[in-house]
């Protein structure tokens, strides 16, 4: 759909992971709807038909073709339990059959919260626990695709997983009017929305849900943005989310046709495997040989640390997927170079494939201490961008003239638009692939931008910059020409040296418009011309006084455009003979030292030059030096020999590297030239090495105090001494103000050693409180590894430090360096829990035998007793314990264990043992022991009546129930709980454990005696 700038603002923290867009009106969205196509030039196909509808208010409005107007479908609770509850459906059918992968759009709007949510797919319930609100119970609905009467999709609103695959999604548009778009791999015609109530809004309530209309758009687009967009991700926590600043904040930026704004996909500081992505939605599959390209940016440490190959783009038809492709495999130097630097970036690709969605995806980098995110400010598609012809790349040009550009298309049918600025700006002029674009007359450097478009589609290709550099012409001022200064014996060589701020050739002409050009080895009668190729410098031999003085032209042309002298603007230069056949020869006594160099820069400028002249001179001759255009006069004393103070800048800096040294004597002046010797700058160590965990800059090279670091070998631009060292880097050492042309630079590598990482069994590491565990107790593989509380920097933590519930940054440590990456590793220390014990009664008699339990699903139980016998259970797999007490006095049960994580928590309890009995009377010494266990351990297995075996008696045993259950004449103390009467049980089977009632008639006394016993197994 077409794009409107929307005004956002951010809402409440949940809201972070949804749309913030203004609303607009209805008349302004049915606009859309109208000028979307028509630009597009595709048509939305629409669902006509009503094939069942159930509960429905104003069903036709969902086949109206008007995404303004909607039907209603409603559900209800009830009044009462199953009295007046309903659900509702609707289910719209296209005229024909569907093909498979076709992505149908059903704008709909629910009472519930629940569609900003199902945006986030599988993050669909932990974004809805953030929002304080729940997916399952309230208002749900369902979604099916159907081919006639046979489903071949379904999905519940109450299952976000079900929103999370291709074939279904919950999509917003800008408008922030949510969609279903339902992408079946197999052919269907028709879709089914029925909506109910959940059970945990209880009775008399009731919800709606609006559906607008379905639709889907025949034909291709090669160029458009994308009208809808949706996220996913896995491996995240509600921590992560909630506080840990992942997931997809403001989504819809991207897709607002806005390069200023963007949504952001974080994945937090994670030490698990996860993934985080963004779907952008065409109206219409693209062409085949269409491109697309995303507008995105990147932290550029996460860079450094290969973030690039765990970016993965993805292009889809419907579910079907035919493009794959990683970030790094789609960047070439220049796009590296620019997400480098932070900056959004565009990158383009070509599916070669038609597409209708594009998902981009950021998976963890594990063992990385930075916040994973990515920015995406831009998703489109257009033509490919234009081919900038080679003759139009790198262009220069001489000030005051035009430039012709070319350009050209992989696609003839597109045209190419030149533009004045990078977005924005005004369209130049419009043309065909290769024609040429002539710029106006320029007298400033100036970028031109050209972009690929289709006249059918608004979306024009990324604009591709074509610099122009504009150069001065030179002007006779440009040109500096030494050798002429003085006059000249005819038996010398004049040597007619050409300099200038410009880089260039020179050429050497007779007149001042360049009629006659002096060339190399030209020879007029007695007189021999040659140029210096390099230099430019012209060596006349065979001058004479005759017609001095004699007047040279020299033009510089430009290296870069080829800009020259105007014509009559060219260098004179003036040359004065006088005849003579003396000559001389002069040595320099003296050279120049580092020291004498670093005092000239520093101001201390004058230094001696010293030399000695032989041949035709004399005692008393002048000596005249020219060094850098300024002269220094002296004589020659007895021995010929000269000592005169000159300016050492001007013999650092004198253009040639020459010394101009006249000797004028009563005839003629002569030349000799003398090279300037200067010294070189002595490093010892041109390889130096470091730790990459020490940070080092450029102040940690071992250079003496006078040394300063440049960019390059003969840039001018200083290094800060705070800049870190890069490993592999070059470095250029100089001293201050001293240029590279008089003092060359030492290049000085440095090597960075960086530590493997140390690992680990497990970054996730669990202590217990109790255990006391320290810095020391985390695993690792290797030793001698050193604990941080930070990614970075800080100091080592102590190893005798107690752990405490958080992350700890672990650092390896080789040959006095640590690793530069630190693995991250989550503590978490578990307080100790305190142990239960229950039991099945509140009070214990002695003999009496009882089941206690205590947590279960623990390990290494260890069950200890005082006063009693373990009879059942108690072993280290034991939750229980089934105790036989035998004392009275000083009763106890322990039990100890540990839980899943290997801690322990254990209690002791006193346990207060009763003689339970009952005395029927001093007189007759009959005692009932009340309770008995008959399980065959050998203790208390039997009723037991003490002095029963001194009468005559018959004994009766009933059920709560008054059925006999057992009976006995004389009765010798031997009933271990099997019933000996047929009634509830049969004779011979097992009593249950319980409460049982007696009556023992003893004739002898004349009188029955009652009570309870407990039979307890």
């Amino acid at each position: 759909m077409q794009t409107i700038q929307l005004c956002k603002q951010k809402i409440i923290a949940m809201k972070k992971y949804l749309l913030n867009f203004r609303t607009i009106t209805t008349i302004v969205f049915i606009l859309l709807i109208i000028i979307q196509f028509e630009v597009k030039a595709q048509s939305p196909v629409f669902s006509t038909i009503i094939s069942s509808e159930l509960e429905v208010d104003n069903s036709g409005n969902a086949i109206d073709e008007n995404l303004a107007t909607f039907a209603n479908i409603r559900a209800s609770s009830g009044i009462a339990i199953g009295i007046g509850s309903y659900t509702g459906h609707l289910e719209l059918q296209y005229s024909s059959l569907l093909a498979p992968n076709t992505t149908s759009y059903i704008k709909v709007n629910s009472d519930e919260d629940l569609l900003p949510f199902l945006l986030g797919g599988n993050l669909g319930n932990l974004l809805a626990d953030i929002g304080g609100s729940v997916l399952l119970g309230n208002q749900e609905f369902t979604v099916e695709a159907k081919n006639v009467n046979t489903n071949v999709l379904q999905g519940n609103s109450n299952n976000p997983s079900d929103f999370a695959s291709n074939m279904l999604k919950v999509v917003v548009d800008t408008n922030n009017d949510y969609f279903i778009a339902v992408s079946p791999d197999v052919s269907y015609d028709r879709i089914r929305l029925t909506n109910r109530i959940g059970s945990l809004l209880g009775l008399n309530n009731t919800r709606n849900l609006n559906v607008y209309g379905s639709f889907y758009t025949s034909g291709t687009s090669s160029c458009g943005l994308p009208s809808y967009t949706s996220f996913s991700g896995s491996g995240l926590s509600l921590d992560l989310l909630n506080i840990g600043g992942a997931g997809v904040s403001d989504p819809g930026f991207a897709i607002d046709n806005n390069l200023n704004t963007f949504s952001q996909l974080s994945l937090g500081i994670i030490g698990v495997a996860g993934e985080i992505e963004q779907t952008f939605y065409f109206d219409s599959t693209s062409n085949i040989s269409d491109n697309s390209y995303i507008s995105l940016a990147i932290n550029p440490s996460l860079l450094q640390v290969g973030i690039a190959d765990n970016i993965q783009i993805e292009g889809f038809n419907g579910s079907q997927q035919l493009f794959s492709g990683t970030l790094s495999s789609l960047l070439n130097v220049d796009l590296l170079g620019l997400l480098q630097s932070g900056n959004s970036t565009t990158i383009g690709f070509s599916p070669n494939a038609t597409i209708d969605r594009i998902t981009v995806r950021l998976s963890s980098l594990l063992n990385v201490s930075l916040v994973q995110e990515l920015r995406v400010y831009e998703v489109y598609r257009a033509p490919a961008i234009p081919i900038i012809d080679p003759q139009s790349e790198n262009i220069s040009i001489c000030d005051g003239s035009t430039a012709d550009l070319i350009a050209e298309t992989q696609d003839l049918s597109a045209e190419l638009r030149w533009y004045d600025a990078e977005s924005g700006g005004n369209l130049l002029a419009t043309l065909n692939s290769g024609d040429t674009f002539t710029t106006p007359v320029l007298n400033i450097d100036t970028t031109y931008y050209v972009a690929t478009a289709n006249p059918s589609c608004p979306e024009e290709s990324p604009r591709v910059p074509v610099a122009i550099n504009v150069v001065a012409i030179p002007t006779q001022n440009d040109i500096t020409v030494l050798g002429n200064e003085l006059p000249i014996c005819s038996s010398s060589e004049v040597v007619l040296t050409p300099t200038s701020p410009i880089n260039g050739t020179f050429t050497w002409y007779f007149d001042a418009n360049r009629t006659t050009q002096i060339t190399d080895g030209l020879v007029i009668g007695a007189v021999t011309y040659s140029i210096n190729t390099e230099t430019g410098a012209l060596t006349i031999d065979g001058l004479d006084d005759t017609n001095s003085p004699y007047t040279y032209y020299v033009n510089l042309t430009e290296e870069l455009a080829g800009c020259q002298n105007n014509l009559g603007d060219l260098k004179p230069v003036e040359v004065t003979i006088t005849d003579s056949n003396n000559t001389i020869a002069i040595v320099l006594d003296s050279a120049i030292s580092l020291d004498n160099l670093i005092d000239i820069i520093n101001g201390n400028s004058l230094t001696d030059i010293t030399g000695t002249v032989t041949g035709d001179a004399s005692a008393g001759d002048t000596v005249t030096i020219i060094a850098n255009g300024n002269t220094y006069n002296g004589i020659l004393d007895s021995n010929l020999n000269f000592s005169i103070a000159v300016d050492g800048n001007d013999v650092l800096y004198d253009l040639d590297g020459i010394l101009d040294i006249f000797i004028g004597g009563s005839i003629c002046t002569q030349l000799g030239e003398v090279l300037i010797d200067l010294p070189d700058l002595i490093i010892n160590e041109i390889l130096q090495v470091f730790c990459a965990s020490d940070a080092p800059t450029i102040a940690d090279l071992n250079v003496s105090t006078d040394i300063v670091f440049f960019d390059s070998l003969l840039g001018d631009t200083l290094i800060d001494v705070n800049t870190p060292l890069v490993d592999g880097q070059v470095y250029f050492a100089g001293i201050l103000n001293i240029p590279a042309s008089i003092l060359a630079r030492v290049q000085i590598t440095v090597n960075l050693t960086d530590i493997v990482p140390p690992t680990t069994i497990s970054i996730n590491q669990t202590f217990c409180e109790s255990d006391m565990a320290t810095i020391a107790d985390i695993q690792v593989n290797e030793l001698g590894v050193l604990f941080y509380a930070n990614a970075a920097g800080g100091l080592a933590l102590d190893p005798s430090t107690l752990l405490t519930d958080g992350i700890y940054f672990a650092a390896n440590v080789e040959n006095g360096c640590e690793s530069l990456v630190r693995l991250v590793i989550n503590v978490d220390v578990i307080e100790e829990e305190s142990a239960t014990i229950i039991g099945e009664l509140e009070e214990y008699c002695l003999n009496g035998s009882y089941t206690y339990t205590t947590e279960s699903n623990m390990t290494n139980y260890n069950w200890t007793v005082t006063g009693g016998i373990i009879t059942e259970g108690g072993t280290i797999t034991d939750d229980f314990a089934r105790i036989a007490w035998n004392s009275i006095e000083n009763n106890s049960l322990s039990v100890s264990y540990e839980n899943n994580a290997g801690c322990s928590s254990s209690i002791t309890q006193n346990i207060p043992v009763i003689s339970c009995e009952e005395v029927l009377g001093e007189e007759f010494e009959l005692i009932v022991y009340n309770e008995f266990t008959p399980n065959n351990d050998g203790f208390n297995d039997f009723f037991t009546i003490g002095g029963i075996l001194n009468y005559s008696s018959t004994v009766k045993i009933y059920n709560r129930n008054g059925n006999t259950v057992f009976e006995a004449n004389n009765y010798q103390n031997n009933w271990d709980g099997i019933a000996n009467v047929s009634g509830v049980l049969k004779s011979g089977e097992r009593l249950p454990s319980g409460t049982y009632y007696y009556v023992i008639n003893i004739p002898e006394l004349q009188r029955n005696l009652t009570g309870w016993i407990q039979l307890a197994r």
